[in-house]
């Protein structure tokens, strides 16, 4: 039995299925951006002001 080769449907298909992971592969990794960005913002403010606050108990000692 002769197996016939992958048709022009076929391949378009393949290719719209690839467009569509590729573009959802982009949006969540945006996603991930923006969460990292809003976690890092906050950890950072959060170390600002504890460490503003030390300061400000530092001197107030002195």
């Amino acid at each position: 039995m002769h197996r016939r080769g992958v048709g022009a449907g076929a391949i378009a298909k393949k290719k719209l299925a690839e467009a569509k992971y590729k573009e959802r592969g982009t949006v969540l990794a945006e996603d991930q951006i923006v969460q990292l960005v809003k976690a890092f913002g906050l950890r950072c403010w959060e170390w600002v002001t504890s460490i503003m606050s030390w300061a400000y108990r530092s001197l107030k000692c002195v």
